[in-house]
């Protein structure tokens, strides 16, 4: 059987991811988690469905490094873009909504300098900096070897878009929860132009990775 043709039983994992996310909810009977696991297993599997039909397999190894790619979206989803609807609907709605000024940074550049400014930083921001550097590689990476995108310049700007929708959706987030109550997002979620900048720098790295490496640049190159 053809690889090209089996690829699409990656679709399996995020219906794995599903199933376990339900079914931890239906144990301790948490609604909350239920409608952010189904929102999310959704958004996966849509996602996995797009990704699988552009991308081009040529053997079982391309699979495997497939199956990689996407687990690397999942984790993606889960550290900068998770979804949780479910707080909202089991909170109580105020509508005071109100933009958190103090969770924006819209000037490039600041809080690099900041960072670094620091007489001694602290763990978390320089984990927070080198995350953001890393972040996007594999995505970068992965567009190009599986021929999902064709140039690394189409590579840079989806890694470029990608970026700027995270940041968008962080602010959306940071915005909403202002208009109910109990609803706390994880730490250092903020919308920071520094964050872009970093991401497409990472983007970069990926894109200079893959051309690198000889075996992957031929593929590349090679005609589909």
């Amino acid at each position: 059987m053809q690889v090209q043709k089996c690829r699409f039983f990656v679709l399996l994992l995020p219906v794995l991811y599903l199933i376990y996310g339900v079914s931890l909810a239906l144990q301790f009977g948490n609604n909350a988690d239920l409608i952010n696991s189904i929102t999310n297993s959704c958004i996966l599997l849509l996602t996995t469905l797009i990704l699988t039909k552009m991308a081009k397999l040529k053997s079982w190894i391309d699979f495997i490094w497939f199956c990689v790619f996407i687990l690397y979206i999942f984790v993606l989803l889960h550290l900068v873009a998770y979804i949780s609807i479910g707080d909202f609907v089991n909170s109580t709605y105020t509508g005071d909504f109100h933009i958190q000024k103090e969770m924006i940074n819209l000037i490039p550049f600041t809080t690099i300098e900041n960072t670094f400014q620091q007489t001694l930083p602290t763990m978390p921001t320089i984990i927070q900096i080198i995350g953001n550097v890393l972040l996007l590689c594999p995505l970068s990476f992965f567009l190009l070897y599986f021929k999902i995108t064709s140039t690394a310049g189409k590579t840079i700007l989806v890694i470029f878009l990608t970026s700027c929708g995270i940041e968008l959706l962080q602010f959306a987030q940071t915005t909403m929860i202002t208009g109910f109550e109990s609803i706390s997002l994880p730490p250092n979620r903020s919308t920071d132009v520094d964050d872009i900048i970093l991401n497409t720098l990472s983007g970069l790295i990926g894109v200079l990775l893959a051309y690198a490496i000889p075996p992957v640049r031929k593929r590349i190159n090679k005609r589909r």
